[in-house]
């Protein structure tokens, strides 16, 4: 029993000193698409409206101005989709493939 206890509390550690050491940068869309190649490789957090294009099937989230990064390796977008989401994860660009959020973390944004 003790060492469950020490266990469940090892994790409930872990979680926190994880969620503390989030060093992702609190960016606007705006931000991601005027200063694309400042934040290629680095960790970004963000907001927008998800939105989808059927063929292929794929998802970005998108501000009122258009401002777009596409959404990879994330699951259960579509009952999502028209709703404003914060999304936390790797950001991306290459000309040839735009901007993209390797997603790490989604939620609903209040």
């Amino acid at each position: 029993m003790q060492r469950m206890a020490a266990l469940a509390v090892t994790s409930v550690f872990a979680v926190a000193v994880s969620a503390c050491m989030d060093d992702s940068a609190e960016v606007t869309l705006a931000q991601l698409a005027g200063q694309q190649q400042a934040y290629d490789g680095r960790a970004v957090a963000t907001q927008g409206i998800l939105r989808t294009h059927a063929s292929p099937r794929h998802y970005w989230i998108e501000d009122d101005a258009l401002n777009r990064v596409e959404l990879i390796h994330a699951d259960d977008l579509g009952s999502r989709v028209g709703k404003r989401l914060a999304v936390r994860g790797k950001f991306r660009y290459a000309a040839d493939q735009g901007r993209r959020i390797e997603v790490r973390h989604l939620e609903l944004a209040p």
